[in-house]
């Protein structure tokens, strides 16, 4: 990131840099998705930037059970990378390379978010 004086506290956290690891991961396959496959690179499109907004969005919020329910959320959207990655590598759209290193992500992410969703109970 460029230098900033913003002290968010999604800045703070491991689970927001691999979120945001994942969401480019999956911005940079995308592009090769064939023609006529737009609501499969909108589902994983929408799952993998959703997971990086709702950890912003919760570390942000002030109860810790508002906290949880975005970090329990930004779960699900990992979750769903994961499904839509295996799908695209099935379909051959994607290698086994790129879906290995967003499995890999996404696998991270959730371990992160459990942490995070248990500190927050």
């Amino acid at each position: 990131m460029a230098n900033h004086t913003f002290q968010f506290t999604h800045y703070k956290l491991r689970a927001y840099l691999v979120a945001r690891d994942l969401a480019d991961l999956v911005m940079h396959i995308t592009p090769q998705i064939p023609r006529g496959h737009h609501k499969m690179v909108d589902q994983i499109v929408r799952a993998a930037t959703g997971a990086e907004a709702l950890i912003a969005e919760g570390a942000n919020r002030f109860t810790p059970k508002q906290k949880r329910q975005r970090f329990v959320e930004a779960r699900g959207e990992a979750g769903e990378v994961a499904a839509h990655l295996e799908r695209l590598h099935r379909y051959k759209f994607i290698t086994e390379e790129q879906m290995m290193a967003g499995l890999h992500l996404a696998d991270r992410l959730c371990a992160l978010l459990t942490g995070l969703i248990k500190r927050h109970s």
